[in-house]
C-alpha cells in the first residue's frame, strides 16, 4: 500500500478514536440527544430484563436504547423498543429502580398503548431529529451523523427539537400509566422482586420537576404527576408479596460502576466516597477522555488487580490501541475476548487493532471477524466500515465499495449509499451474490 493511502487511513482513523468522546451535540434553535452504545451498560440492562422479558414477551425481543438526555424518564415507541435517558440510570440509586421504570414500559407494550399512538409518531419524527449515535469506552464511534439515522436502526423514532412534539406523543392518560404500573408490579412480583424501586424513582421525578402544580395544567404533562401515581400505587407495591426482596450486592456492585461509567464520560456530578473503586473507576475515565493514557492506565491496572471486570480490560486495550502499543493492546482485548466472545463491541476493537498492525494474516483475519458479526450490524453499522477499511487495504475495491454502501444504507445516507453501491457493481463479477447486493441496494435507496 502505498504512503498516500496509508495516510488516509490514519486519517479515518484519528476521526473516529475522536468520535468515542462522549459529547451531546445542539442543532439550530434545538436540543438534540444521542444515542449511546456501550457494551458494559448494554448487558448489565440485558440482565436487568431477561426474565420480565420471559415473563411478559414470551422471550420476544425487545430492543433498549439508551439515550444522552439527562433527565429522569424513559419511553416506549410503536414497535416495542424501549428508551431509557441516561439520567435515569445515573440518578437510580438502585437496580430494582431502573428495573421497575422498565417494567413499567413493558406494561404500555402488554397492554398496546404504543400502537394505539403510532399515527402520532409519524408527525413527531417529521419535527425532531437526532445527532448522533455514540460510544463510550471502547471503539465504538459516533461516526453516524444524519437526521434519519434511527429509522433504520430499528428504533422507530427520532429525538430533539423543540421537545412538543415529543409531549405530545409521550401523552398518556392517567389510566393508561396507571395499567402500566400496575402491570409493572405484576411483572415484578412474578421475577420475584419488589417494586418499591418504582415509588423511589417516581419520588426523584417529583423532586426533578421543582414545579408548582398551580402553574401547569395535567393534560399537558407526558405522564400523570409523580405524586398522583405514586398515592395510587403506593399500597399495592407494599402488599406485594415480594415487598421485601433487594438487589443482590453483585448486582448492586455492576449497578454502581454503570453510574460511574456515565460520569466519568458525561461529567455528572460525582455520587461516590473517593476511596472507592466507582470513584476511581469514573476518575481513570476522565483522565483517558483528557488525554492523560499512562494515569489512566495506572489506576485501571490498580482496580484490575481489585477487582477483575471485563470492562476494565476493554478501556486498558482501547488505551494502548491509542498509545499505538498494538501488541499489548491485542493481548488484553482478547482477555476480555475470551471471558465474553459473543460480544460484538469487543470483537470490533480487536479488528481495528488488527487493521492496524498491517500483514495480510492480520487484515484477513480483521475480515473474518467483522464478518461473523455482521448478524448485528443494525446496531452496530460501523461494522461495515471497518470491513471497508480492510478490503481497501487488500487492495478489493468491489468489496470495499460495497460494504461502505451497506454502511450508507443502514444510516440512510441516500446518496452515498446508492453512488457506493454503483462502484461495487463496476468491480464485482456480474450477478455474483455480492453484486446483487450491491444492486439491491441501488434500487432499494432510489
Amino acid at each position: 500500500m502505498n504512503s498516500a493511502t496509508s495516510k488516509l487511513l490514519a486519517k479515518f482513523n484519528k476521526i473516529i478514536l475522536i468520535s468515542i468522546i462522549l459529547l451531546i451535540f445542539t442543532t439550530v434553535n434545538s436540543k438534540s440527544f444521542s444515542i449511546i452504545k456501550d457494551a458494559e451498560i448494554e448487558n448489565l440492562l440485558n440482565d436487568y430484563t431477561r426474565k420480565l422479558i420471559e415473563i411478559g414477551f414470551n422471550n420476544r425481543t425487545t430492543d433498549i436504547y439508551i439515550i444522552s438526555d439527562p433527565s429522569i424518564n424513559a419511553f416506549v415507541v410503536p414497535n416495542g423498543n424501549i428508551y431509557i435517558n441516561v439520567g435515569l440510570l445515573y440518578s437510580a440509586d438502585t437496580p430494582n429502580e431502573v428495573i421497575s421504570i422498565i417494567a413499567h414500559e413493558m406494561g404500555h407494550v402488554i397492554n398496546n398503548h404504543h400502537i394505539t399512538r403510532s399515527i402520532e409518531l409519524d408527525n413527531l419524527s417529521k419535527k425532531q431529529s437526532i445527532s448522533q449515535i455514540l460510544g463510550i469506552g471502547i471503539g465504538i464511534t459516533g461516526m453516524i451523523n444524519n437526521s434519519d439515522t434511527l429509522s433504520n436502526l430499528g428504533s422507530s423514532i427520532s429525538l430533539g427539537g423543540s421537545g412538543i412534539a415529543v409531549r405530545d406523543y409521550l401523552k398518556y392518560s392517567r389510566t393508561q400509566e396507571y395499567d402500566a404500573d400496575m402491570m409493572a408490579i405484576k411483572l415484578m412480583d412474578s421475577a420475584g422482586q419488589s417494586s418499591v424501586g418504582l415509588i423511589s424513582i417516581l419520588e426523584k421525578i417529583n423532586n426533578q420537576m421543582q414545579i408548582d402544580r398551580t402553574d401547569i395544567n395535567p393534560l399537558d404533562m407526558t405522564h400523570a404527576f409523580p405524586v398522583d401515581r405514586i398515592n395510587l400505587i403506593r399500597e399495592k407495591v407494599y402488599s406485594q408479596k415480594n415487598s421485601s426482596v433487594r438487589d443482590s450486592k453483585d448486582l448492586i456492585n455492576r449497578h454502581n460502576l454503570m453510574r460511574a461509567k456515565i460520569i466519568g464520560y458525561m461529567s455528572f456530578p460525582n455520587i461516590f466516597d473517593t476511596n472507592s473503586i466507582y470513584f476511581k473507576y469514573q476518575k481513570s475515565i476522565k483522565l483517558y477522555k483528557n488525554g492523560k493514557l499512562d494515569d489512566a492506565l495506572l489506576i485501571l491496572n490498580d482496580l484490575n488487580d481489585d477487582i477483575e471486570s471485563i470492562y476494565f480490560t476493554e478501556l486498558i486495550a482501547q488505551i494502548y490501541f491509542e498509545k499505538k502499543q498494538y501488541n499489548i493492546a491485542l493481548e488484553y482485548i482478547n482477555k476480555a475476548i475470551a471471558k465474553n466472545e459473543k460480544e460484538s463491541q469487543f470483537s470490533i476493537l480487536k479488528a481495528m487493532i488488527l487493521l492496524e498492525m498491517e500483514g495480510m494474516e492480520n487484515i484477513e483475519e480483521s475480515i473474518n471477524i467483522l464478518n461473523s458479526h455482521v448478524s448485528v450490524s443494525n446496531r452496530n453499522p460501523q461494522i461495515y466500515w471497518y470491513l471497508s477499511q480492510a478490503y481497501f487495504k487488500i487492495e478489493n475495491i468491489g468489496m470495499a465499495d460495497l460494504n461502505i454502501a451497506k454502511y450508507y444504507a443502514i444510516t440512510n445516507q441516500t446518496n452515498r449509499a446508492i453512488n457506493f453501491a454503483e462502484r461495487a457493481k463496476n468491480n464485482l463479477t456480474i450477478y455474483s451474490n455480492e453484486w446483487i447486493q450491491a444492486d439491491d441496494i441501488s434500487k432499494t435507496m432510489n
